[in-house]
């Protein structure tokens, strides 16, 4: 049996449809992979059978574990994001979480990207360093902004151009107070940038404050 194989075994059948309906192979491949790595972990973390577990979703989209008979109340949260061949997970027992992973591209147009994603002072800041640093300060901006949105579960009703996060490299990280709309979201939320393989850049962003964090690959 190859892995791929073993991960669509894992598969609900709504999932396995939606599988069915992705045309384009690779992209088939890697959402069997990413639903099927999603529930191996979690049946692992859980000491479970991967068959059950049992995935739900907030009103905007966001997953979640459905109850699941003999764990009581311990649900952990969690975030998916997959890139090219990258597939990152984050697992919280305690608080809610959302991470993001992009696969950094030398020749996209970032600063055309920019302006459909970058709120007006992300856009000034990113502008202000010199060319060969903006890339790189780009790529951060965007998956610190992403895992934040995605952490807050509220899909598209908070556009990304709403919320400002720091992106200097001599800033801390922070969601910026004031700027936007970040208090639809708890302000009670901390960024931290990822260590990932050269060609990708990531970022988590969670609830309360900053964990001391496992690396499992």
């Amino acid at each position: 049996m190859t892995v791929l194989t073993r991960m669509e075994s894992f598969l609900a059948p709504n999932e396995l449809i939606r599988a069915e309906r992705l045309r384009d192979r690779s992209l088939r491949q890697r959402f069997v992979a990413g639903r099927g790595f999603l529930r191996e972990t979690l049946a692992h973390y859980l000491a479970v059978e991967p068959d059950h577990i049992q995935l739900t979703a907030n009103e905007y989209g966001k997953p979640y574990l459905a109850d699941i008979t003999g764990l009581n109340s311990r649900r952990p949260y969690f975030n998916l994001s997959h890139s090219g061949e990258f597939i990152l997970l984050a697992i919280s027992d305690s608080c809610e979480l959302g991470v993001d992973v992009e696969t950094v591209h030398d020749a996209m147009p970032f600063l055309d990207m920019m302006k459909l994603v970058f709120s007006k002072q992300e856009q000034e800041n990113l502008l202000d360093l010199p060319q060969h640093l903006q890339r790189e300060a780009f790529y951060r901006c965007w998956t610190r902004k992403e895992a934040y949105l995605k952490g807050c579960g509220l899909g598209f009703t908070l556009p990304a151009t709403s919320i400002t996060v720091s992106l200097l490299p001599d800033e801390p990280l922070a969601i910026v107070p004031g700027l936007g709309t970040n208090t639809a979201c708890s302000v009670h939320w901390n960024l931290m940038d990822l260590a990932v393989p050269n060609g990708y850049c990531a970022a988590l962003a969670i609830e309360g404050e900053p964990p001391l964090l496992r690396y499992v690959s």
